[in-house]
């Protein structure tokens, strides 16, 4: 049976991502009766270097589950891995002496075949001495720099290459020339220490974009280097999941229509209608759930770039890179927190921000959305770790700063998140955590990282 538009949007990954929530750290569930994620066909050995390469850009995520991931790769995925892997790295804005050739039909790709044509992909720019590209054969070069790993038989070079091997072979080079030309997003990043205590604080935005990894391996070492990870909410197995699902729906037999006026409802009828959807489809939700939901379909688009968007949020990448790792994962907040704060709000205010959320969607005005403008902007400053700009950006931004749910989200959770740091510094002995929360909550003045400062501990922001 064919997916509908609803069950994709469903099975995108759990995130209400309105501009304000996308600085400010808020990850919501999808609706409770949600249909299971297909889970990816992947081998245990490629896992770890997928939980990076799939951020980069360089093959959609539908290669996952389309059946063939374990399978010989074709001629035509084969020549779009190459095409994209020569993309990302044409963004390192590396000298090029001389252009991409995309090798022609093969009736079989061989790993060495793979091999070779990935070479070629780094062939094409002039790199630093220290690289010695150009002093060993393809397969020679590639099993020195780690991109090319055998089995105990060998390398195997005339079996077929897998789509799986022939992305991950690709996701090494990219991360391996990024590496090696001191490239990759910087983020924004500060360490506060006291003692022999050490915190990495990462501001996160939780919708993300392939231009924002591979990180910067100086932020990769020190998330290696780190005890455990730090979150507001750890989405992976959590207990609290239910209590917030509940939290989203009604519970007492009423229903969306019982809680609105009757022109909100039929302006919400309007805009399922508008977006393909059943008419009843939100009717056992509350307004603050609704409101989520389709800002996250209008801000991403279709339901792929949803879900991509979601995969390459900065906190999502952390939290799996901690589980791959067997580090540990707290919580600064948790779930229920988060949930209860969102609950809270009275039923005339949620009203109102899902009738903003419907008229944005009815009277689009044409113009470049404004909101989604500001993202772009923040995600390129934050790959540059330019601080200035953007705090600057963001604390003029009214609907970041001003507005209702700017206010809820932002002033009390932050001391309660620095209180929780300052413990982790004053502890005895020595530790190193890293600790990714929405970078609003470091930016703006008189929230995490000033009161840090305010109470005597040393903090540097990394450039």
């Amino acid at each position: 049976m064919k997916t509908s538009k609803w069950d994709k949007i469903k099975r995108s990954l759990a995130s209400g991502l309105v501009a304000s929530v996308a600085m400010l750290g808020f990850v919501i569930p999808a609706q409770a009766n949600q249909a299971p994620v297909e889970a990816p066909q992947v081998s245990s050995w490629s896992i770890s270097v997928l939980n990076e390469g799939e951020k980069y850009g360089i093959f959609p995520l539908t290669w996952y589950t389309d059946g063939t991931f374990q399978q010989p790769i074709s001629t035509d995925k084969f020549q779009a891995l190459l095409k994209a892997t020569s993309a990302k790295l044409d963004a390192l804005e590396l000298k090029k002496k001389n252009t991409l050739t995309v090798p022609a039909t093969e009736k079989v790709i061989t790993r060495e075949s793979v091999i070779n044509a990935v070479y070629g992909v780094l062939d094409q720019y002039e790199l630093p001495e220290s690289m010695n590209i150009g002093t060993d054969e393809p397969i020679a070069f590639f099993q020195k720099k780690g991109i090319v790993n055998g089995t105990g038989k060998g390398l195997d070079l005339d079996k077929p290459s897998t789509v799986e091997q022939a992305v991950v072979m690709a996701s090494r080079l990219v991360e391996y020339t990024y590496d090696a030309v001191d490239g990759g997003a910087k983020g924004l990043l500060w360490k506060a220490t006291k003692g022999q205590n050490t915190l990495y604080l990462l501001g996160s935005i939780h919708v993300g974009t392939p231009d924002m990894y591979p990180m910067k391996k100086s932020v990769r070492d020190a998330f290696k280097q780190a005890d455990s990870l730090w979150v507001e909410v750890n989405l992976l197995g959590n207990k609290d999941m239910d209590y917030f699902t509940q939290s989203m729906a009604y519970a007492d037999g009423t229903t969306l229509k019982d809680h609105v006026s009757k022109e909100t409802y039929a302006k919400l009828q309007q805009v399922l209608e508008k977006m393909q959807l059943p008419k009843d489809v939100f009717d056992g939700f509350k307004p603050w759930a609704v409101s989520n939901n389709l800002t996250l379909a209008g801000m991403t688009g279709a339901a792929e770039e949803m879900a991509q968007a979601a995969a390459l949020g900065i906190d999502a990448y952390f939290t799996n890179s901690a589980l791959l790792a067997g580090k540990p994962i707290h919580e600064l907040e948790g779930l229920k927190l988060q949930a209860d704060i969102f609950d809270k709000v009275p039923v005339a205010t949620q009203e109102k921000e899902l009738n903003d959320a419907l008229d944005h969607i009815l009277t689009p005005t044409g113009k470049p959305d404004e909101s989604m403008e500001l993202l772009q902007s923040w995600q390129k400053l934050w790959v540059k770790a330019d601080l200035d700009k953007f705090k600057q950006s963001f604390t003029s931004s009214k609907e970041m700063m001003t507005t209702d749910s700017a206010k809820r989200l932002l002033g009390e959770r932050d001391k309660n998140m620095a209180k929780k740091l300052m413990e982790l510094l004053d502890k005895e002995g020595s530790s190193t955590h890293f600790v990714v929360v929405g970078a609003a909550h470091y930016v703006v003045q008189d929230m995490v990282v000033d009161q840090l400062k305010a109470n005597g501990y040393q903090v540097e922001f990394v450039k």
